[in-house]
């Protein structure tokens, strides 16, 4: 399937008919084969609009964000395959401050257990009028994704380890910006309300 900036009225019911499937029981290349969005398309459709200049995607997986903007470089701790750097501490990056106009962080930070420390690491790596964008589930339905979710990241890897949560709240995310010398910009969410988008610019 083809990523885009918006889905069809008859693809949005189709995707809306396979609910059960594509939010719980089947993996992204099931759904590809049956036609549905998977929930990477979704995150990707939202976040793009949003990404200005040279990206960085911290937690990239495989890649996805930057070979579709075109433009950056992502980092994760785990090798995905995709082409991202293989970091051991995404709080410790190889990069100058302001390098990047946009810094990403896509369903990542709740698997991130010094979450403080690389939302500080993104901000000095944030250029002048830059902007810090993310997605995050809140910790209910985090859970009880990561519980019934076979496929997903955290088991391939051998489970969630130490300091990694199901989800976040949105007043945690944003108290944490804010310590960071970050400000919320905009705030939505998306996938039927289920999932959220922040975005957040430098206080000066």
């Amino acid at each position: 399937m083809t990523r885009r900036q918006e889905k069809s009225f008859r693809q949005s019911v189709w995707d809306a008919i396979g609910i059960p499937a594509r939010l719980v029981l089947f993996p992204p290349e099931w759904l590809e084969r049956c036609g549905w969005t998977t929930l990477e398309d979704e995150r990707m459709m939202q976040v793009l609009p949003e990404v200005r200049g040279r990206l960085l995607d911290i937690g990239a997986g495989p890649n996805t964000l930057v070979r579709l903007h075109g433009n950056g470089a992502g980092v994760d701790v785990h090798d995905w395959g995709g082409g991202a750097i293989v970091v051991e501490n995404t709080a410790n990056l190889p990069f100058a401050d302001a390098s990047f106009d946009t810094i990403t962080l896509i369903a990542c930070l709740n698997h991130i257990p010094n979450r403080q420390d690389v939302l500080r690491e993104a901000r000095r790596l944030l250029a002048p009028g830059g902007r810090v964008v993310m997605t995050m589930i809140n910790p209910w339905l985090g859970g009880i994704g990561h519980a019934i979710w076979w496929y997903s990241e955290d088991k391939q890897r051998g489970g969630m380890l130490p300091g990694e949560v199901g989800g976040l709240w949105t007043r945690d995310i944003v108290a944490m910006c804010a310590a960071a010398g970050l400000h919320l910009e905009q705030h939505r969410r998306f996938v039927y309300g289920m999932n959220h988008l922040y975005v957040f610019s430098a206080i000066d």
